[in-house]
């Protein structure tokens, strides 16, 4: 068994986490049981068994079995404590356990943590924004006969419907909805329940060095927006100067601009009723907390500043949004999977469909986003990264490269070999197209070289960001291959992208347990209908019984997103999170005026207070 999973990895092919587990669970005699101590909490139990080993090889296959999975644990569910149980009589494995300090760095300060640890520091954050800094994570060892029972969760079976009521919320109200990504922001407007607005804003956050480069442009989007609504919404949409809603529109256009409109509008200038807010980062308690993401990458290596500090002002984004919207307005923030989640479900409530298993979504964009939203509305309240999933502990060539490589498997921002980031993303197309074109289609490969999507510096092959930023351009260029007849070798990208979900399938289904089985995907892979019938495909190939649903226009059900719909300019695709935002700005309306409120609204509302 270690012996096949050490061969293919010396032959540079994936050896799948799950594999393993299934590997070692059905034939491991030694046992290695996990107990998360969650947020809530409540105890989630692991009982992992572990094979013997002959070889140190084959030990330390093992050991990064276990790493990953603990890793996967903590980027996931996150915890207040994790306690290993064991036989002390096994000495390896005991070895193993009370390294997990060190493993982790446990006791490093969160600047000085690489590797493994990294997802300690948005744990960390999170239990600062939870606790207010009274709790602390650590392992603990202990014997596995003083093993006690842990209940099996209870599913939740009473919830208040919420997702088909929102859609209403927008009747009479100015709402704007916020998408934010690693390559841009998309920002979409709903006047009296109409779809009035959208702008689309390129930029590159991971460059950013301060946090105000990466503030600035989102205020001033939304001064722009605010102005531009209030144009509509005061019958004055000719003086509207349809030019700055391009992607192109520089930032002193847009400030230019901005300074007319609200001359133009004057004294019927208006806030929003409300703002909803999707970032891609850890969001708790309407609050960004997580400070790991490849998009803050610029200010964290930053030598002239002191991170903890500069972020920190991110973490106040939605207190500056303040200025924008009413007294008695809400801004709602979350992380940019949820969203996903969330605004498959307004959309399938909308249809009658069934909202009583909550939803689980996927973004394929710059990175994965995920997005798990209860059957009751809620949002778990975790950090919910799983990009940073480790789901293939092989492929040894590959991780040999750089991170900033495309050919690389090594995390950009751990420089952990074999997580999502680098494989159900953009960074994976490009991975998968450096490995496989030059020679299966070396005409497409040499085509991107030579229209400069694909460069070598140095060594090193990457796409470019500087002078101008070709990863989108790149990605759309592998999309439109794969989607033509006869380049198989292209089509072959995007079913691998679709095992990669498969794997990720098993793996958030033994960790988080969602109830609902099914997955919508969001994001610029899955626009091409070809590229999604190809992920589908792929996927099939690993796990039959998944479903993946397209967030397309079969996604358009309420009135703002069948206008988006039918939009000439924009697509479900490119927006549809926005709209969603929308709608999650809706919640937190619906919350204000319900006479019971959810813990999500509380949190709301706490999250509001000095």
């Amino acid at each position: 068994m270690l012996d096949t999973f050490l061969r293919r990895a010396a032959e540079d092919l994936p050896v799948y986490i799950t594999d393993v587990r299934d590997a070692f669970q059905a034939c491991g005699t030694r046992p290695f049981h996990l107990h998360v101590n969650l947020y809530d909490g409540t105890i989630r139990r692991f009982a992992l068994r572990l094979p013997e080993t002959a070889t140190q090889a084959e030990a330390d296959f093992v050991f990064s079995y276990v790493y990953a999975t603990i890793y996967n644990i903590l980027s996931s569910l996150g915890a207040l404590r994790l306690d290993v149980y064991l036989s002390p009589a096994d000495a390896a494995l005991m070895s193993l356990a009370q390294n997990l300090d060190i493993v982790f760095q446990t006791a490093q300060a969160k600047s000085q943590r690489t590797g493994y640890g990294k997802c300690l520091n948005v744990n960390e954050r999170t239990l600062a924004a939870l606790t207010g800094g009274q709790s602390k994570f650590g392992f603990r060892i202990l014997d596995i006969g003083q093993e006690p029972a842990v209940p099996d969760a209870v599913a939740q079976t009473d919830y208040r419907p919420v997702f088909q009521t929102l859609p209403a919320m927008t009747s009479g109200r100015m709402v704007l909805g916020m998408d934010i990504g690693g390559t841009d922001i998309k920002l979409a407007v709903s006047i009296d329940g109409k779809l009035t607005l959208c702008k689309e804003f390129d930029w590159f956050p991971a460059a950013f060095t301060q946090a105000h480069q990466l503030i600035d442009p989102i205020l001033l989007l939304t001064r722009l927006l605010r102005a531009a609504a209030s144009l509509f919404a005061a019958g004055k949409a000719a003086l509207l100067d349809k030019t700055i809603l391009s992607k192109d529109a520089s930032m002193d256009a847009i400030a230019h601009s901005i300074a007319a409109m609200e001359k133009a509008v004057g004294p019927t200038l208006r806030n929003f009723d409300a703002i909803g807010l999707s970032f891609p980062d850890v969001v708790i308690r309407n609050r960004i907390v997580g400070g790991e993401t490849y998009k803050t990458r610029g200010m964290r290596e930053n030598p002239e500043l002191d991170y903890e500090t500069e972020f920190a002002k991110i973490t106040r984004l939605t207190d500056a949004l303040t200025a924008y919207v009413k007294p008695d307005g809400v801004i709602m923030n979350t992380n940019d999977g949820p969203m996903a989640a969330f605004t498959a479900a307004v959309e399938q409530a909308a249809a009658g469909g069934d909202v009583s298993r909550g939803f689980f979504a996927h973004t394929l964009g710059t990175e994965l986003g995920t997005g798990w939203v209860r059957p009751d509305g809620s949002i778990p309240e975790i950090p919910l990264e799983v990009y940073n999933f480790i789901i293939d502990l092989g492929s040894f060539t590959q991780k040999q490269y750089p991170s900033g490589d495309v050919r690389s498997i090594n995390n950009f921002n751990t420089q952990l070999p074999g997580t999502l980031q680098k494989y159900a993303s953009q960074s994976g197309v490009f991975r998968l197209a450096a490995k496989y074109l030059p020679s299966e289609d070396p005409s497409v490969y040499q085509q991107a070289l030579d229209l400069g999507l694909l460069q070598w510096q140095g060594r090193s092959l990457v796409v470019p960001t500087e002078p101008k930023d070709m990863r989108k351009p790149c990605l759309e260029f592998f999309i439109a291959k794969a989607a033509e007849p006869g380049r198989e070798a292209c089509a072959e990208i995007f079913r691998q992208i679709g095992e990669y979900l498969a794997v990720t399938w098993r793996e958030t289904d033994y960790i988080l347990q969602p109830e609902a089985k099914d997955r919508t995907l969001f994001g610029r892979l899955v626009k091409n209908p070809v590229c999604f019938q190809l992920i589908c495909q792929g996927a099939a190939r690993r796990e039959p019984a998944l479903e993946q649903f397209a967030a397309d226009g079969s996604l358009a059900n309420t009135a703002l997103m069948q206008r988006l719909e039918a939009h000439p300019d924009y697509t479900v695709a490119q927006f549809a999170q926005a709209v969603g935002a929308i709608y999650y700005g809706c919640l937190g309306l619906w919350q204000n005026k319900n006479p019971y409120l959810s813990m999500q609204s509380k949190i709301a509302h706490e999250s509001r207070e000095p």
